[in-house]
This record gives structure tokens, C-alpha cells and sequence, in this order.
């Protein structure tokens, strides 16, 4: 079997939702779903969460998980992103003598995570011949080209010359659902080199990537109707 590793960002500091990795959500942790989904599926040689929080660092061992080593101070800051993190976990091992085969990272926000679409995303990845990153993927209610923001009060179109477009001839355009990349092979000896992503496309209403309270809201009715 591949050496492969898991790898859960999961920092205490939360701007829109205080401490939102470890809020309850349906009587357990958000993080917890992610986490057990992982280590139920039996892939991975190593499962390590990123965190340099001490309660998320005893809730991962509570589900058998070993945090090996937490995260610095700057790695926990809220602009640092996800490749600084995943590059410092790495090297972090490779120190150790530990080397992977495969990088997978895992979004700790998302709870409808489960073993048949982490098998779903691998499968993808094998018919690609580890040549290409996959990323799970789900489509936009509406037509992209529809789009607006708020700016003084009033709605602004992103694309106001395509506002008017029939749906018909509109892109089927898909967006990151949060939950899970499975990094192409070349990534392992160029962290620099731009990343190419086959999508594993999921049913809309079977992902929610929780970021604000909201979608935290959205994700509990969904949940609970599933």
C-alpha cells in the first residue's frame, strides 16, 4: 500500500464562527466527522492534524488520532494558507526519515464527508495515473453569469453585459465543495509547480463547506434530513 497521509487544517482562531471546528454540530464536534470518516476509511499511514490547539490536539486522540507535533504560532495565523501548511507538515516528517507517497488534504469544516467518496475521488485519481490533483467539486444554484454583490446598499452585477443570458447557454460552472484534495504525484518533488485538478463532482445538497453561520444553519437541515 502507498504511504499515505492525511492532513486536517484545523487552527483554533475562527473569525465568522468562534471555535467553529470543534462547535457541536448534531451533538459532536464539526471536526470529528472528517476525522472519523478518515480513519474509518483504512487509508492512510499517517493521519495528522494540523493545529496548535491543545483541546483539538485531546479530541483527535479521543478518536485514536496522534497529533505528532502541533503547529507554530505563525503557521496559526488567519492569512497563512493551506500549501504553507501542508509544505511545514511535510518537512516536518520527512526530518523524521517519514516520506509519503501521496498528499491528501481534508477540509475539518465539511460533515457530509464519508468513505464512499473518499473511495469516489481515488478512484479518479488512479484513471488519471496520479498525473493530475483531484478536488472535490459541486455546482452553483444559479448560472455564474447572473452573479452580483452588494455595494452601498444596492445589488452590482459581476458580469452585467451576461446578466441577461438564458440559462440554457450558460457555463454548468462548479465550485471547490470543501472537502477534500488529493494532490497530483509531481507535487511531492515541486510544491511551487501549478497544480492541475480533475474534478470528483458532487450532488448539490451533499456538501456544504461551512464558513459562516449560515451555512452552518443550511448544513444542520441537510444533515438532518440525510
Amino acid at each position: 500500500m502507498p504511504t499515505r497521509i492525511a492532513i486536517i487544517p484545523a487552527r483554533s482562531g475562527s473569525i465568522r464562527i468562534k471555535d467553529k471546528n470543534i462547535k457541536k454540530f448534531h451533538g459532536k464536534p464539526l471536526i470529528s466527522y472528517c476525522l472519523s470518516e478518515i480513519k474509518k476509511s483504512k487509508m492512510f499511514c499517517k493521519i495528522h492534524v494540523s493545529t496548535e490547539s491543545k483541546k483539538i490536539v485531546n479530541l483527535a486522540k479521543k478518536i485514536n488520532i496522534k497529533t505528532d507535533f502541533l503547529r507554530t504560532k505563525k503557521l496559526s495565523q488567519d492569512k497563512v494558507g493551506i500549501q504553507e501548511v501542508i509544505e511545514y507538515v511535510i518537512k516536518k516528517y520527512s526530518g523524521t526519515g517519514l516520506k509519503f507517497d501521496e498528499i491528501w488534504l481534508f477540509y475539518a469544516t465539511n460533515p457530509f464527508i464519508n468513505t464512499n467518496i473518499i473511495k469516489k475521488a481515488y478512484s479518479i485519481y488512479l484513471k488519471n495515473k496520479k498525473k493530475y490533483s483531484i478536488m472535490t467539486v459541486t455546482k452553483y444554484n444559479y448560472p455564474i453569469e447572473w452573479s452580483g454583490f452588494i455595494k452601498n446598499r444596492k445589488l452590482k452585477h459581476i458580469f452585467p453585459k451576461l446578466v441577461s443570458k438564458d440559462s440554457k447557454k450558460t457555463y454548468k460552472a462548479l465550485c471547490d465543495a470543501g472537502m477534500l484534495v488529493i494532490y497530483q504525484n509531481s507535487f511531492l518533488k515541486n510544491m511551487d509547480k501549478k497544480i492541475e485538478y480533475i474534478p470528483c463532482i458532487l450532488p448539490l445538497g451533499n456538501s456544504v463547506d461551512i464558513d459562516d453561520r449560515e451555512d452552518f444553519r443550511l448544513a444542520e437541515k441537510l444533515f438532518k434530513s440525510k
